[in-house]
């Protein structure tokens, strides 16, 4: 709890002294890896002899987020994310019964931001955010209904501006999102997402007198 405090108290900070993101918008895309741990799914399919032969516990993922500065801290952000996943399980009759996961959301929310915090030109950021999930599984022996839940959100990261409108971004999102498999349990369809992206931004518009006609 106090490292979150200090924390926020850094991203206040460091916008309270700079410009802040009041009426910036941006653009970020980019992808990575998605870790899906499944340790009850894992046992309760082992159970039933169905055990899940052993991969990686994920596969790659790719995410697109927006945002819009409301206050010198505070952004309104959109992200949609979407991850992919195989995996196999052993049949009873010695087979092994191969599935694709596909996970796909859009989840809205906000950021606290920081601006120039320790060197110019770098912004941590904390977001909050949720959203509809679908998630889609299907196998060669077996039909598992597509599920749509609401999906909970939470992730940190920064960026390093280069120039004034582009930057590098790099990002940690828990996401929590889960289905089933009809015969075993339930299972992970949200995990950790470790995200390199590139962010594009878009200055405010221009503010203006007010122009008065004249009598």
């Amino acid at each position: 709890m106090k490292r979150f405090a200090v924390v926020l108290a850094l991203l206040v900070s460091g916008a309270s002294w700079a410009q802040g993101i009041d009426g910036w918008g941006r653009i970020s895309a980019g992808g990575g890896f998605r870790w899906v741990p499944n340790w009850w799914f894992q046992e309760k399919a082992a159970a039933v002899d169905r055990a899940m032969i052993p991969t990686i516990d994920g596969g790659g993922q790719g995410t697109a987020s927006f945002g819009l500065g409301v206050s010198s801290v505070i952004e309104i952000s959109v992200d949609l994310v979407l991850g992919y996943q195989t995996f196999a399980l052993h049949n009873p009759d010695g087979d092994s019964n191969p599935y694709t996961s596909l996970t796909a959301g859009a989840l809205l929310g906000g950021r606290l931001v920081g601006t120039d915090v320790f060197f110019k030109g770098f912004m941590p950021y904390l977001s909050l955010q949720a959203g509809p999930v679908l998630s889609a599984i299907s196998s060669r022996d077996q039909m598992v209904p597509e599920r749509v839940n609401l999906g909970l959100s939470a992730a940190g990261g920064a960026t390093v501006k280069i120039g004034d409108r582009y930057g590098f971004t790099l990002e940690v999102r828990y996401l929590q999102a889960r289905n089933s498999v009809p015969g075993i349990s339930g299972i992970n369809v949200g995990g950790v997402w470790f995200t390199a992206m590139f962010t594009y931004f878009f200055a405010p518009a221009l503010k203006r007198d007010l122009d008065v006609p004249g009598f």
